[in-house]
């Protein structure tokens, strides 16, 4: 893969008003992913809040998601993304966010392509047009998911738009046995991703696909 609508999401531990802008949305209008716009003064004190029990999330009948304790849904939507093939995919938005980083999901039924092209598809129509001076890692790692599932993964940093903070993150993709593909983005400013990686891993590893 080459290096490189809509509320978007404030990065959670960015400056109020910074977040994915919706001018790095897809012009076209095929790309419809709305992600949220979350409230800083939320994720500072969401350290010193009661845990919630957080239930299963559940996209399209594709994937559920079991959230660890502190995280929750920041927002939900309707999505539709062009394919390789020129034919537009459907499915799913969901975004769920804790103190200092967020897990974007992506549930697509049905895609017709295999883990590799999904990916390309992910970084090249949908991130290139969310973050600038995007660096897709070259190597895209197979992995074999704890629940048992094939993925592919790889990284990519960027800058937002707006502020010009460097942003980190780490896609991993699933195409199922029937067909169905999820896509799971962990993002943080830069320095941040560390802190909540094996959160991250956890949650995708749990998750169950269809």
């Amino acid at each position: 893969m080459t290096s490189p609508a809509a509320n978007v999401p404030t990065r959670p531990d960015g400056p109020a008003g910074t977040g994915r802008p919706s001018r790095r949305w897809l012009p076209t209008g095929l790309v419809a992913l709305v992600m949220s716009v979350t409230v800083l003064g939320g994720f500072v004190v969401a350290g010193t809040l009661p845990v919630p029990d957080v239930r299963a999330v559940a996209l399209e009948g594709v994937v559920t998601v079991h959230p660890l304790p502190g995280w929750e849904v920041a927002h939900r939507d309707q999505v539709s993304l062009p394919s390789a093939s020129g034919e537009v995919l459907s499915g799913e938005f969901t975004q769920l966010t804790r103190g200092n980083g967020a897990l974007d999901l992506l549930a697509l039924p049905e895609v017709g392509v295999g883990g590799l092209a999904l990916a390309d598809l992910y970084a090249t129509d949908v991130l290139s047009h969310q973050l600038e001076r995007l660096s897709v890692t070259d190597r895209i790692e197979q992995i074999l998911l704890r629940n048992g599932l094939e993925a592919v993964r790889f990284g990519y940093i960027g800058s937002d738009p707006q502020s010009g903070s460097p942003v980190e993150g780490s896609v991993t993709v699933v195409v199922s046995p029937a067909g169905n593909g999820v896509i799971f983005d962990g993002w943080a400013f830069q320095g941040q991703l560390e802190l909540i990686v094996e959160e991250l891993t956890a949650m995708i590893d749990g998750a169950e696909v269809a």
